[in-house]
């Protein structure tokens, strides 16, 4: 069955015959003219696209839109309003809506943007189903993706972590090595075993075997009691070692020798502890090169390295920043209690010709901090960090010419508003474009007031 639509305007003669149209087009709708008889509609029935005139007797089309965004905010609404109501417009599309026609409107322009949001829907539903069809296959403890080097790397997880071997994982800061680890552990028989997790280059070297080792009283000055050593503490289960390369040479000896032996010999004792655990080890620097220049034992290598995993870079796996984007925005949905829907296809276009060299951590942290400062239900360019002096986000750059160029005139248009104290007449004449063409641009760029300013010069 067609998605249905709903068309509330007061004027008769319009209403009745652009319902004729759209029914002419195969498109069933619902044709009102008021505001009450919309919302009394709209509550009974879930509607694909809701076409509202702003100027409607009684309940006018703001309110009705309003009451849509409560009951179904995924409903696309496109609103009608006259030449001297465009600033409502855009209040509108601030509120919710998708898109807006200037009277006297034109069938064909109106039909087309019906059909782009109607194409829209059919998208966003075909994604919904592909992703309840891939749900499990694609993410694994919270590893998402469905490229081919995350598949990849998938598939050695599912078969490392039925096995006792120990595993090297590298790739580049922010590619989500620890989670590689914890993935492991949590698939293998020994999960509710301990998982301990250090970080080799946070720990000085003078402490690092005291940490991991462990060591007896009176070792040394400030051992005033034993103290039972990482290793001991992840017994029967996993040890993750990140950054291993950072780990001096004097511990990677012992480090070889507790692999080999299996057994650790705390610091000032003589008396071994038997050990049996797996060790996963992790590191984002060239490790054939470190062995090269004398940095780290070839012979620690290869016994950590029985089953290596690299994970590719973000910018290796540009497909997969869809998926990753909708994880980070529930996760911090729940943990700010926002209600955050999506990013527009501005941010989405940013998104996938930045570099990302903090790989998945950068996008996580760029997502988060967007959601502070967002205002609407979806990020907008203007929500992202890297702020221009004029208060403009431009994401990074990029040498798409098109997400270039948009970012070009939006900084052009907002410095000529910034000039004129946002007298839009003013600045649309400098611009030499029409009143309305410069609200359409205001609408479409994301172009927000610095109220800041404007309050200082008022």
């Amino acid at each position: 069955m067609a998605a249905e639509i709903l068309l509330a305007d007061d004027e008769n003669t319009f209403r009745e015959t652009f319902a004729k149209v759209l029914r002419e087009e195969g498109m069933p709708v619902t044709a009102v003219g008021s505001g009450t008889e919309a919302m009394n509609a709209f509550k009974k029935k879930n509607y694909a696209v809701a076409i509202l005139d702003i100027q409607m007797p009684g309940i006018d089309g703001i309110r009705v839109l309003r009451e849509i965004m409560k009951l179904r905010p995924e409903t696309r609404v496109i609103m009608i309003t006259a030449f001297g109501t465009v600033e409502m417009a855009v209040e509108a599309i601030k509120l919710g809506a998708c898109d807006y026609v200037v009277k006297p409107v034109m069938f064909e322009d109106i039909l087309a943007k019906i059909r782009q949001q109607l194409e829209y829907l059919k998208l966003q539903q075909e994604n919904k189903e592909l992703k309840r069809e891939l749900q499990g296959r694609f993410d694994i403890k919270q590893i998402i993706g469905f490229s081919p080097g995350i598949q990849q790397v998938f598939e050695i997880i599912r078969k490392v972590a039925k096995t006792k071997s120990n595993v090297l994982i590298t790739g580049e800061s922010g590619t989500g090595k620890e989670l590689v680890a914890r993935a492991i552990h949590s698939l293998g028989s020994k999960n509710d075993s301990p998982f301990v997790a250090v970080n080799c280059s946070a720990i000085p070297e003078s402490l690092l075997e005291s940490e991991l080792f462990g060591h007896k009283k009176g070792s040394f000055t400030s051992a005033i009691e034993d103290k039972k050593g990482l290793f001991e503490s992840a017994n029967d289960g996993t040890l993750f070692l990140d950054e291993i390369g950072h780990m001096p040479l004097s511990c990677q000896v012992k480090l070889l020798r507790t692999v080999e032996q299996r057994q650790v010999l705390p610091v000032g004792s003589t008396e071994p502890v038997d050990i049996n655990l797996r060790i996963i080890a992790a590191t984002n620097r060239n490790i054939f090169e470190d062995i090269k220049v004398g940095r780290f034992r070839e012979d620690l290598y290869y016994r950590v390295n029985v089953v290596g995993i690299h994970l590719p870079p973000l910018r290796d796996r540009k497909e997969d920043i869809p998926l990753l984007v909708e994880y980070f925005i529930k996760k911090h949905n729940f943990e700010m209690g926002k209600h955050c829907i999506g990013v527009s296809d501005e941010v989405m276009n940013i998104f996938m010709n930045c570099e990302w060299k903090g790989n998945i951590r950068e996008l996580q942290n760029v997502i988060e901090r967007a959601m502070i400062f967002a205002e609407d239900k979806v990020i907008k360019a203007s929500d992202l960090g890297l702020i221009t002096s004029g208060g403009i986000s431009l994401g990074e750059k990029s040498e798409n010419l098109q997400i270039s160029v948009s970012s070009y005139e939006k900084e052009h248009i907002y410095q000529v508003l910034d000039k004129y104290n946002w007298d839009k007449a003013e600045a649309a004449k400098a611009l030499g474009i029409g009143l309305s063409s410069l609200y359409r641009k205001i609408d479409e760029l994301e172009i927000k007031i610095n109220k800041q300013r404007k309050k200082l010069t008022a």
